[in-house]
């Protein structure tokens, strides 16, 4: 399968980094993880940073917007990493981030996961609580914190509409003749998104949009960081409830947050519906990128899942 990530050198990243830093580089490698940015670790005077490159021609908001977030989010009680550096280097976008201790949740035993689930659920509610009074919009927002949709649910529809170059899918329906993105089956699951929406609220709260067990970092039995914020948006918060409940099926997300809330005395009504809605809208989502990536295998557990998911609501 192709990788999507761009491709740097250490030579270069090394040259880029002795710019920003005064003390010598040290323990400069590349790292796994993230599906379009490529990350490097490395350590200057005993503290860990990590280096992120995304394709500036394809992530125009890219990191300035975790930058802004990070000086927002700094005083609250939600881990993320700060940002101390982001800036344009050879046609691509980057950022130093400081490199907080732990494993990603995906990494560990299922075990010590469920051990770590009512903090993910409470770190989580925090988000979803982040002040949005003085934005505007809806869906992604840019690096100003603007969203780029006028309401929730035009942000929910686009997925079916081909986007501009620039963007990550660019003119991506193209894969359905050159790989096995199914139309009929893609366009099936996107009815079925729209016969939901009716029951998916106008409200609008901090989503963000990519709150998984790969971008939630532990260490000693506690969540130590939030990464990956380049997907936050404002709409429903329940969103973020349905990408926990879609790619970990045997953590029943879906029924662990809504018991988070009735302990907290908060009704959510259409709770199942507005789940079920935004699984649609992830499988659309994933279908396209696992399609882009070549990656049948990845493709083909994202259909079971949904077939999963449909036969439930039935």
């Amino acid at each position: 399968m192709p990788d999507l990530r761009p491709v740097v050198e250490q030579e270069q990243v090394l040259a880029l980094l002795q710019q920003h830093f005064k003390e010598p580089i040290s323990d400069l490698e590349a790292i796994e993880g993230g599906q379009v940015a490529r990350a490097f670790v490395f350590s200057v005077d005993e503290q860990e940073y990590i280096l992120r490159f995304n394709d500036a021609s394809h992530m125009p908001i890219s990191f300035v917007k975790e930058a802004n977030l990070s000086q927002r989010i700094a005083s609250s009680s939600i881990p993320f990493p700060p940002v101390l550096q982001v800036g344009n280097w050879r046609g691509l976008h980057f950022a130093i981030s400081q490199r907080l201790p732990g494993q990603m949740l995906m990494e560990l035993p299922i075990q010590e996961i469920e051990q770590l689930l009512p903090e993910v659920i409470t770190i989580l509610d925090a988000i979803h609580h982040i002040d949005v009074s003085q934005s505007k919009n809806y869906g992604t927002f840019d690096g100003q914190g603007v969203g780029l949709f006028p309401d929730w649910r035009s942000s929910l529809v686009q997925v079916r509409e081909e986007e501009e170059d620039w963007n990550y899918f660019g003119k991506w329906h193209v894969l359905f003749e050159q790989t096995f993105l199914e139309w009929k089956l893609f366009d099936d699951i996107f009815e079925h998104m729209i016969g939901l929406l009716d029951y998916c609220p106008a409200e609008r709260y901090f989503v963000h949009g990519g709150y998984s067990f790969s971008n939630i970092l532990a260490h000693a039995g506690k969540i130590t960081g939030v990464v990956d914020w380049i997907g936050a948006q404002y709409g429903d918060f329940v969103y973020d409830i349905a990408g926990l409940d879609f790619w970990v099926p045997e953590l029943n997300m879906r029924e662990r947050c809504l018991h988070y809330y009735q302990e907290h005395q908060v009704h959510i009504p259409f709770y199942n519906e507005r789940v079920l809605c935004y699984e649609c809208h992830t499988m659309l989502v994933a279908m396209r990128f696992f399609a882009k990536k070549e990656d049948a295998q990845g493709y083909q557990w994202v259909c079971q899942r949904m077939q999963q998911l449909l036969q439930r609501s039935a």
